[in-house]
């Protein structure tokens, strides 16, 4: 039914290194569930979740892109036309905080004018067990250097995985 169909899409594109939580935030987000036995992303992924935002049903069209450096082209492609890019990196891998820089560079050369941009800090969860490499000033730091809205999640845990997508469906849903 024409109901059922929502009132805008928006495309919203997940990079980031190998590892570090992509797949594993969007299924979270999705069907509010982790698989702990996640493969590695080939090329590119995609899912669709539909919200509430601001009194209108919004399609989140999410492309899960592969990290490995190999896609990288491929990549770049998916950042047009999309209205939100969230860089990802592991709070516990201080090489994939490293490797952020390099992410968006190829945002800002791929990307149109009016995407928002979000860095997620992900595996919160390993800070319980003082496994953590990046502290959230630093992710706070790069954030603001970059204009981008800052979070740390845990797709394992499920913390802070739906406000960011929230705010990005209100950040680009104006």
């Amino acid at each position: 039914p024409a109901s059922c169909s929502p009132d805008r899409i928006f495309k919203v594109v997940f990079v980031g290194n190998s590892g570090v939580g992509k797949s594993s935030f969007i299924h979270r987000f999705c069907y509010n569930r982790f698989l702990a036995e996640q493969n590695a992303t080939i090329g590119i992924d995609y899912q669709v979740k539909s919200l509430m935002v601001n009194n209108m049903q919004v399609a989140l069209q999410l492309w899960d892109t592969a990290g490995q450096e190999r896609f990288r082209s491929i990549t770049k492609q998916y950042f047009q036309k999309a209205d939100g890019i969230l860089v990802m990196y592991d709070v516990t891998a201080e090489c994939s905080f490293t490797a952020v820089r390099n992410w968006m560079s190829s945002v800002q050369e791929g990307v149109e004018d009016g995407a928002v941009v979000f860095l997620l800090g992900n595996k919160m969860d390993a800070v319980q067990r003082e496994i953590w490499n990046v502290p959230k000033a630093e992710g706070e730091r790069l954030a603001k250097e970059y204009k981008a809205v800052f979070y740390e999640c845990s797709a394992l845990t499920g913390y802070n995985i739906v406000e960011p997508m929230l705010h990005m469906a209100r950040s680009v849903n104006i």
